[in-house]
């Protein structure tokens, strides 16, 4: 039984057609210098040979669970894990992700020490086609709520967003950002950055496939933020925020995207736009 100083940390990996990274994703939680943990694989219908890749590493080690379901998209697939955890922690990792070895024992330092936390989350660094830091914005409730910084690796307490239902799965972009709305809004509670990256994302993307399907996730994105306002309303107007933001934004991008294409800053417009890993991009 796990002791409240070692609470059992649970990392919910979601993995479609990942054969050829989920090895180092399972292999960056087991090098944690964190032990107390579990691991939980979902196969979200891989027409690859992953899961004979996960049952491989399942005989070297118990902490590694496999559940496989029907191919539902990534937000399904992250509450299908999340329905299995055992622990008091839960952090969320791509497949083709890594995270670096010291990232659950500082994330759950932090919470121990202030227990009033809702999220905890970090930098991150990217590998592979681009490598670098890749710094996420400090949480500010009224960005937050304009804009998302909280990443989808944050870790949250298992408790919580079990109680909020987890991830909508009616949104398939920015789910993140509605998760973790939703958080503060029932829970309230404090949101803390690690300063240093802890996560290892990995760049694959090419001929700037995010910033040449700008205008469709603009319109898709637009529809997700009226989605959101009016699921949380209660939150915006709390903070004395109305829907005229979100289109203030909306355009501020677009201005921002034509001066900027061709230059350096246009992997920032990434942060604003990660397309999901293995999901069409829209909402019901």
């Amino acid at each position: 039984m796990a002791s409240i100083k070692t609470p059992l940390v649970s990392i919910v990996i979601p993995c479609y057609n990942g054969a050829s990274t989920i090895l180092d994703a399972v292999q960056s939680v087991l090098d944690q210098s964190y032990k107390n943990i579990e691991i939980v694989v979902v196969d979200d219908g891989s027409t690859d040979n992953s899961r004979i890749i996960v049952e491989k590493i399942i005989l070297s080690d118990p902490k590694v669970s496999l559940y496989t379901q029907e191919n539902r998209g990534l937000s399904a697939a992250r509450n299908f894990g999340l329905r299995q955890v055992k622990g008091e922690y839960v952090v969320f990792l791509d497949a083709d992700d890594k995270l670096k070895g010291t990232y659950l024992s500082l994330a759950l330092a932090y919470y121990l020490e202030n227990p009033n936390t809702t999220i905890v989350y970090s930098n991150m660094e990217l590998f592979e086609r681009e490598t670098g830091l890749f710094p996420l914005d400090a949480f500010e409730i009224k960005s937050f709520l304009r804009q998302n910084c909280i990443p989808a690796f944050a870790m949250v307490r298992v408790k919580q967003i079990r109680a909020i239902g987890g991830f909508d799965e009616s949104v398939t972009l920015c789910e993140d950002w509605e998760c973790w709305m939703h958080l503060l809004k029932v829970f309230g509670g404090s949101v803390h950055r690690i300063e240093e990256a802890q996560y290892f994302y990995r760049k694959r993307i090419t001929n700037d496939s995010i910033l040449d399907r700008y205008k469709e996730n603009t319109e898709k994105l637009k529809k997700v933020r009226i989605y959101v306002f009016s699921k949380h309303q209660e939150l915006y107007d709390e903070h004395g925020m109305g829907l005229e933001g979100f289109f203030q934004m909306e355009e501020k991008l677009k201005k921002l995207t034509k001066k900027y294409y061709n230059t350096w800053y246009r992997r920032y417009f990434y942060k604003w736009f990660k397309p999901r890993k293995y999901s069409s991009i829209y909402i019901k």
